[in-house]
């Protein structure tokens, strides 16, 4: 733990788990659908670096992204991605994949040293997949996925406002997560400390 750090914010997909395998996986469940797989995939790659007001005004880009062009309307997208993608991932995440050793090591150090824990996440479904994951969720002062604050990591307004609902400073902040074009960016945007997980 670099000194100083009073508080750790955490990714969670690609880094409190493991994520190998969880693709293929999604794909092997949900083959019935697979253009609609193929469509949330598309829209989500192009929704980086586009800023909304709020979650609401994303989710609405989103689904009409993921229909264009589709015979399923915006409509038909979010019931999906809702009710079928997303506890389909948690599901598959508490059966089959990982966690980290070091990122379960580490946050038993912030416990013991009483530092301060948060999960910003580009996916939602936070809570869910910490506990599939044995992960108690009430251990962390602030759960919040990216689209909630309007827009997929690393926006640096969006991660400006996490530090604000922590009360947080750079200096005395530590990243965590798996992507340094997105955990990374986004803690350099506030001036806070990055540990990259390696796979």
């Amino acid at each position: 733990m670099p000194n100083g750090v009073r508080t750790v914010v955490f990714d969670l997909d690609g880094t409190v788990y493991d994520k190998r395998g969880l693709a293929g996986r999604m794909v092997g469940k949900l083959w019935w659908c697979l253009p609609l797989l193929a469509a949330e995939r598309l829209a989500r790659r192009n929704m980086h670096y586009v800023q909304f007001a709020d979650e609401e005004e994303f989710f609405g880009y989103f689904f009409a992204t993921m229909s264009r062009g589709h015979w399923w309307g915006a409509g038909i997208a979010a019931e999906w991605y809702r009710h079928v993608y997303i506890p389909t991932m948690v599901r598959l995440i508490g059966k089959y994949q990982k966690t980290r050793p070091e990122v379960l090591a580490l946050m038993a150090e912030c416990r013991e040293r009483g530092i301060r824990m948060a999960v910003y996440s580009d996916y939602g479904a936070v809570a869910e997949k910490l506990e599939v994951l044995g992960i108690d969720p009430g251990q962390f002062e602030l759960l919040v996925s990216a689209p909630e604050l309007g827009a997929l990591k690393p926006c640096e307004p969006c991660v400006r406002r996490v530090m604000e609902m922590l009360g947080a400073e750079g200096e005395s902040t530590l990243f965590v997560g798996d992507r340094e074009d997105k955990d990374g960016a986004s803690a350099r945007a506030v001036g806070a400390k990055f540990w990259k997980v390696e796979s």
